[in-house]
């Protein structure tokens, strides 16, 4: 659905609103591209992100490179929300005592 309308490399990235319009999609419902994107991902599809203000949006790898820098970013993405689920787990453990 998603995967075949993307462009190579990062700075071909087609944004959330160019991918609704190409698929007849309402812009406010975004979130419809959003969930494609991650069922392609993991189906196999290599979908990378960018929210770089130079070229914002969804985008095929052009090369190992940038799928490796999409890759770590999702990883170091990860390692922050969990550090956030931390603290706020420690929060509400100590609202129970």
């Amino acid at each position: 659905m998603v995967f075949e309308l993307l462009s190579t490399g990062a700075e071909n990235a087609r944004t959330a609103k160019e991918l609704c319009q190409a698929l007849g999609i309402d812009e406010k419902d975004w979130r419809i591209v959003s969930k494609a994107v991650e069922r392609e991902r993991r189906e196999g599809k290599p979908i990378c992100a960018s929210s770089s203000s130079d070229f914002p949006g969804y985008y095929k790898p052009a090369n190992r490179e940038e799928l490796t820098r999409y890759i770590d970013r999702l990883h170091k993405r990860a390692g922050e929300i969990y550090k956030t689920r931390r603290a706020l787990q420690k929060v509400l453990e100590e609202m129970e005592v």
